[in-house]
Formats: C-alpha cells, sequence, structure tokens
C-alpha cells in the first residue's frame, strides 16, 4: 500500500501556454536600465498567494537594502514584464500589463512616480532612452491576442544617496494555470545579477501559499532542501527536477548569502492529495492502484483496508495521529505526513472539496 497516496502528486512545471492554459505574468526583480555601481545588500522577497471571488493572485513585496559607494546618483530602474500568453486576452490596459495591478515603489520613505513602456526588443535602451512603442506600433495588422511579441517596462528615476538605500516595491498579478495546475507562477530571480556586486549578499524568499496547500518549487537556483525553512508543514523530494511541499498553514522560507541565481523561481500547484484524488477517483478510477479499485481481483479485507485509509486522508494531511496500527502505519511511510497530537478530527473543518470527495469514495465502498 505504500504507493496509495504519492500518487495523487503530479510535479509538472509549465513554462509555454497554449489554448489548454493560461499564463497571465511573471515577477521579476528590479533592475538598472542605466550604468551604475549600486549593490544589493540585502532582499527579503514575500510573494503569497490571494484569492479574491473566484480569481487567484500573487502578492508580491520585495524590501531591498542598496548601497551606493559613492557620490548621490540618478539611476533609471526598471520593471520588465512579459505579455500574457495562451488562454488570455492580451491587449494592453491602458497602455500597461493587462493582468498586474497595484505597482507600487517606496524608496528611502517616498513613494516614486513610474511610467509605462511597450517595447519589442531587447536592447530597448538606445541613446539614453528607452525605445517605447505606441499600442498601433506592437499590435500591428496582423496581432494575437493569445500570443503577443511584446513586453512591458515599468520604469523609474532613483535617486540613490551615498551609503545605504531603501526600496520596497509592491504589485499583484493573476495566477497563471491549465488543465494540469490549478495555479502556477514563476518569478525571475536572475535579474538581480545586474547589480554591481552580480548577486545578493543576503537573501531571504518567503512563499505563502496557505493553508493545506501541496506545490512543487523547481530545483532551478538550489541543490539541497538545506536553505529551506517551513514554518508548517513538510517537504520532499519526488525527483531530481523539483521538491514538492505541503503547508499545513503558514510559509515556506529560502535564505542563502552571497545569492548568485542561476535559474528561476518556478512554482506549481499540485493541489494536495484531496483535490488530485478527488477529480481521478470520480472520472477514473480504473486508473488508480488495483487495491482501491472496487472491480479487481483483490479480496475483500485488501478493498476494505484501502478504503479505511482513503476516508481517512483529509485528517492525515492535517497530522491526525490515528489510534488503528493500518492506518497510523500506512500514513507514516508518506513523506509528507506530519503527525499534530494537538488535532482533533472534524468532519465540519473540511472545506467543500474534501466533504464531496469522501463522499464519493464511501459511495465506492
Amino acid at each position: 500500500m505504500t504507493k496509495l497516496i504519492f500518487i495523487f502528486f503530479s510535479f509538472i512545471s509549465l513554462t509555454l501556454y497554449s489554448n489548454d492554459g493560461a499564463y497571465y505574468a511573471s515577477g521579476n526583480q528590479l533592475i538598472p536600465i542605466s550604468e551604475n555601481e549600486v549593490s544589493i545588500k540585502k532582499e527579503i522577497l514575500t510573494i503569497k498567494r490571494i484569492i479574491i471571488g473566484e480569481i487567484e493572485y500573487v502578492y508580491v513585496t520585495v524590501d531591498y537594502t542598496f548601497y551606493n559607494p559613492s557620490i548621490e546618483k540618478t539611476i533609471l530602474v526598471g520593471f520588465e514584464a512579459p505579455s500574457p500568453s495562451g488562454d488570455v486576452n492580451g491587449f494592453p490596459k491602458n497602455g500597461a500589463h493587462p493582468y498586474m495591478s497595484n505597482f507600487k515603489v517606496i524608496m528611502n520613505g517616498n513613494s516614486l512616480n513610474f511610467m509605462t513602456a511597450m517595447v519589442n526588443t531587447k536592447e530597448y535602451y538606445i541613446k539614453n532612452k528607452i525605445d517605447a512603442k505606441t499600442e498601433e506600433e506592437v499590435l500591428g495588422e496582423d496581432f494575437n491576442s493569445n500570443a503577443p511579441d511584446f513586453y512591458y517596462v515599468y520604469h523609474f528615476n532613483a535617486v540613490f544617496k551615498p551609503g545605504i538605500n531603501k526600496i520596497k516595491h509592491t504589485y499583484r498579478f493573476q495566477m497563471s494555470g491549465s488543465i494540469s495546475d490549478s495555479y502556477s507562477f514563476d518569478y525571475i530571480l536572475t535579474a538581480a545579477n545586474r547589480w554591481a556586486n552580480n548577486q545578493i549578499d543576503d537573501f531571504t524568499l518567503n512563499i505563502e501559499m496557505g493553508d493545506n496547500q501541496g506545490f512543487s518549487v523547481r530545483n532551478s537556483f538550489f541543490n539541497t532542501t538545506e536553505n529551506w525553512l517551513i514554518d508548517n508543514g513538510r517537504s520532499f523530494s519526488p525527483n531530481n527536477l523539483s521538491t514538492a511541499f505541503i503547508t499545513y498553514d503558514g510559509k515556506i522560507s529560502f535564505k542563502k548569502r552571497n545569492f548568485h541565481p542561476k535559474g528561476e523561481l518556478y512554482v506549481t500547484s499540485t493541489d494536495g492529495p484531496i483535490k488530485n484524488h478527488f477529480t481521478s477517483f470520480d472520472s477514473d478510477y480504473h486508473n488508480l492502484p488495483s487495491k482501491i479499485n472496487p472491480e479487481n481481483t483483490a479480496t475483500d479485507s485488501e478493498n476494505e483496508d484501502s478504503y479505511k485509509i482513503l476516508r481517512n486522508l483529509p485528517f492525515a494531511i492535517r497530522g491526525y495521529v490515528f489510534k488503528t496500527k493500518l492506518i497510523q502505519d500506512y500514513y507514516l511511510s508518506q513523506s509528507w505526513y506530519k503527525p499534530n497530537l494537538l488535532y482533533k478530527a472534524d468532519f465540519e473543518q473540511l472545506n467543500t472539496i474534501e466533504k464531496e470527495w469522501l463522499k464519493i469514495v464511501k459511495s465506492k465502498e
């Protein structure tokens, strides 16, 4: 039975979307568009998933500490945002990204004004000026709203005084998704290497996906989990491409000094054990392990044992310690299970998906 729950997780990170998915936006570092000798001493990047109505958003907050070793200077700083693609409406919204909002920059306690430019070349800073295009120029006659070939640059002038400077940058964008993942997002970490020190001296990444969430992080900027901290949850490595996390509540954090990112951040939902299994069990339970297929040749006792395990899954996710040895031994064999002696099983506290899923499991018994 040791494989019974493990199959509930899929670890697919999508970077391209066709009509079966929607790529809305990426997070990104602030970058120096003009020449500079300013370095990043410290960065705290917080990415938080928020649901408003039926739409899932990512709230991004970045606290930077910069160091200017020379006299006061003004640097043109930018934020690059790729156009949305896939099953989306890629038309600009008042000259700005259609799925990004609440863009704010506060430097040394003062709010900074910014402008937005649409560009269609990598080298868009020409003769000390951003080569901005008009809406007519980027759209053209053959514009494909599902695959725009331009991107956005939010830019502003930042006055760096000698010594330490603080910038707090916040914005919100809609989470991407596809038929494989209920949500996913990516964040460009390597842009931080454009600052003078080609690294972040002291880096902290906080990811807050919510309670009882399963998600994977691609192993693109880290090799081991030694730099990860988990408030209340579990992590395990299903393969050498990604690391899976389950958060019961709280957040996960990545901390590293002298951080020179060589890859980007890619986060993909695994929907936790409940939602994936609810979908597969309801639509095609023949694909599940033979022991939980009521039409197989397993003995009645084997089927009964499997159902005992399955119907206790929502409580196992929350760490319930089972008195029945069969059930407890099974969940102890699962890398994501974290016993919580304080948790008391309560059906009414389960979410709607879990309650509906339990009805289906019981109907198959």
